[in-house]
């Protein structure tokens, strides 16, 4: 059967500079999508793949003063994706988890994951299909999100 095209989303939690929310070890939600796969029954059902990407910016949080001196362990911002679940860390089914080792004061660039997921046929007989996307930071530095924060989702089914 050739491929076939389900579904495409973005969920956009900021799409411009100038953000001021605080990371911490609670995960933030920043991405949060529903796939519509309903035309992939009852021939694809066991076919279907997700693509996803996600963007987020950080920046050092306001009153972080550059230091010369390393910090004994890195800071770790951690980028997580999750089938399913309710929008809260943990719920869903892990898809990915990107840790990002931040050892000294210095720039910091856009971070984008990607990632690909295989859902059973059980969760596409549902008809719908959420992902969601986290960010959390757990060390020294203390981190803003800035923005922008995009999360996308493309859903196929089929065999070849």
């Amino acid at each position: 059967m050739s491929n076939q095209f389900l579904d495409s989303r973005i969920s956009i939690h900021s799409d411009d500079f100038g953000g001021t929310t605080p990371l911490s070890t609670l995960p933030l939600l920043v991405g949060d999508i529903g796939l519509q796969v309903l035309a992939a029954n009852p021939l694809n059902t066991s076919n279907v793949r997700v693509s996803l990407t996600g963007t987020v910016v950080v920046d050092f949080a306001p009153g972080t003063e550059p230091t010369n001196e390393l910090p004994p362990e890195p800071t770790v911002i951690s980028v997580t994706v999750e089938r399913g679940g309710d929008g809260t860390a943990g719920t869903g089914v892990m898809i990915l988890n990107e840790q990002f080792n931040i050892r000294q004061y210095g720039t910091l660039f856009p971070i984008s994951v990607t990632a690909a997921d295989f859902p059973p046929a059980a969760d596409v007989l549902a008809q719908q299909i959420r992902y969601t996307m986290f960010i959390a930071r757990d060390g020294f530095f203390d981190f803003i999100l800035i923005g922008p924060a995009v999360f996308n989702g493309i859903a196929s089914a089929g065999t070849t």
